[in-house]
């Protein structure tokens, strides 16, 4: 694989905020202040308003950021997909072209889970899971200590790999884990949610080191926070500014504290509503964690705001998706469409291309995050990497929405694949719910300027306006017939297009799950089972 060098290219971090909506940061417009750092930033940057992921959950959505291409073209759509070598990675396109790739991330599905989804990282650090692995910034520490430990990481890791991966595939482990009995066994051991400040004093710690080192090679940086994830258990100031009736109310205590440990419930439709008192604490803690996700990133954004730093790099801000929090009887981020789960914060800021202060309200997807990096570093994919996946840089940067120029995407599309894992503890907790709420069926949302239309299966569901629904509360299928149609038109030719532009090897990339009987073979060798 090769691409055009060129002599001076700026340095590229790209910071995923899992699980964050925009609507919860008040540089959205939220009536709290829950993000006064972003906000800070914000003002410096170009800030895109109206910016839909293309895949509602982790693996799906960090797959398009990563290739720039819908679900449907890359069909790593479920934990058991590898991404296929048919397509190309924004981190090989780089380092390929020279640039130091490093990934500092917090999420087991990326870099724990073997999907593929790390490659072209030189270097890639996960915070979560049973052995976390860390980079060796500090100048203290023996050398030879130093050795040994990143010795010990590696050997660790390779033991405890296959078995992470084993239960994020199998459906009868991954039961066996959710079990409110078990969950408390393995949720701390295994960093679920990662090290968010120990990753960003790392981030820190090594953008320096890299700046101080004879390395003159330019980096791309990705960082990944799940701050914002469940469980919930934020600092308590932060609770006591956003829900400051919680350190007194057992209700409210008692909730949050079994809600943390039934992952199961984060994910399912709600066959019961929530109480009035239990919606109000699952989203106050929200807002919590999402302020002190904000205050832990001030570091790293006072660091990447310094002149030298600032007018050489481009730092990119979003989110792989957001939040079900008790809105359309669904909570969690593994089933639908709407606007709480794929409508994503984007904050652009490089000032060569993205001027501060600049606000677009043009509808976007972030899969064009691909091909912002790659117009902002001047690197061109030469034919090879085009025979892999054709990329359209030029069609499809984000500064073509900054510039006023016609957009190359006049609708935006996003699509929800439900993970097989969670139809599976479906089938056995709650297979009614199943039907009721149709969870076996594909669902898909096409947006024009206003309007927004989601199928589920083939047929159109709900038709929303947007811009004066935001909330998608008024289904307007029935009022817009000619609408409708003109949107199932355009998702059916999506689909069509988007299939085509599969690589010729897809399927063979994609990998079967165990089966019961290999997963009681290996369980029995490792001595967990008689």
């Amino acid at each position: 694989m090769k691409t055009k060098r060129i002599s001076s290219r700026p340095n590229v971090v790209l910071i995923i905020l899992d699980t964050l909506r925009a609507d919860r940061m008040s540089c959205y417009g939220y009536e709290r202040e829950t993000t006064p750092f972003i906000d800070a930033f914000a003002e410096e940057a170009t800030l895109f308003e109206r910016a839909v992921v293309p895949g509602q959950w982790t693996i799906p959505s960090h797959a398009s950021l990563f290739t720039g291409e819908y679900p449907t073209t890359h069909m790593t759509t479920q934990i058991h997909d590898t991404l296929g070598d048919g397509l190309v990675t924004i981190a090989e396109l780089l380092h390929d072209a020279g640039y130091k790739t490093i990934g500092f991330c917090n999420n087991p599905l990326l870099g724990v889970v073997d999907n593929d989804l790390d490659r072209g990282f030189e270097e890639f650090y996960n915070y979560g899971g049973a052995v976390p692995n860390y980079p060796d910034i500090s100048q203290s520490r023996p050398k030879i200590l130093g050795r040994l430990l990143e010795r010990y990481t590696r050997v660790m890791r390779r033991i405890t790999a296959p078995l992470q991966d084993l239960f994020a595939r199998n459906e009868l482990l991954l039961r066996i884990a959710m079990h409110p009995l078990i969950v408390p066994l393995w949720q701390n051991s295994i960093n679920f949610k990662g090290n968010t400040k120990r990753s960003l004093r790392d981030v820190v710690g090594y953008l320096r080191a890299h700046r101080g080192s004879a390395d003159t090679r330019p980096l791309f940086t990705f960082v990944n926070l799940m701050e914002t994830h469940l469980p919930y258990r934020p600092p308590a100031r932060f609770i006591q500014k956003f829900a400051p009736y919680y350190e007194e109310d057992r209700g409210a205590q008692a909730f949050m504290r079994n809600y943390n440990m039934e992952h199961y419930r984060w994910m399912i439709p709600l066959t019961e509503p929530l109480s009035e008192l239990s919606d109000r604490t699952l989203n106050d803690l929200y807002d919590a964690e999402v302020a002190y996700q904000d205050r832990l990133l001030r570091r790293l954004l006072k660091d990447l705001s310094k002149p030298d730093v600032r007018d050489n790099t481009v730092v990119i801000i979003t989110s792989d998706h957001g939040e079900g929090l008790n809105n359309h009887d669904f909570v969690g981020h593994s089933l639908v469409a709407y606007d709480d789960l794929v409508r994503a914060p984007l904050i652009v800021r490089y000032p060569r291309l993205y001027p501060a202060g600049k606000r677009v309200s043009s509808l976007i997807s972030t899969r064009r995050v691909f091909h912002s990096i790659l117009e902002a570093t001047a690197i061109r994919p030469e034919e090879e990497d085009l025979d892999r996946a054709p990329i359209d840089v030029e069609g499809l940067s984000l500064t073509k929405a900054i510039n006023g120029f016609p957009p190359a995407e006049e609708l935006v599309f996003a699509e929800a694949y439900t993970p097989d894992t969670l139809l599976a503890l479906m089938e056995a907790e709650d297979p009614g719910a199943i039907e009721t709420f149709r969870c076996r069926s594909m669902r898909r949302a096409a947006y024009d300027s206003r309007h927004k239309l989601i199928t589920v299966g083939d047929d159109p569901d709900e038709l929303f306006d947007v811009i004066d629904d935001p909330g998608e509360t008024e289904n307007l299928l029935s009022q817009h017939p000619e609408k409708v149609a003109e949107l199932r038109e355009a998702l059916n030719t999506f689909v069509g297009d988007a299939e085509a532009r599969r690589p010729a090897n897809w399927e063979s990339a994609r990998q079967v799950s165990l089966d019961n009987a290999e997963i009681s073979d290996r369980l029995r060798a490792l001595g967990y089972i008689e």
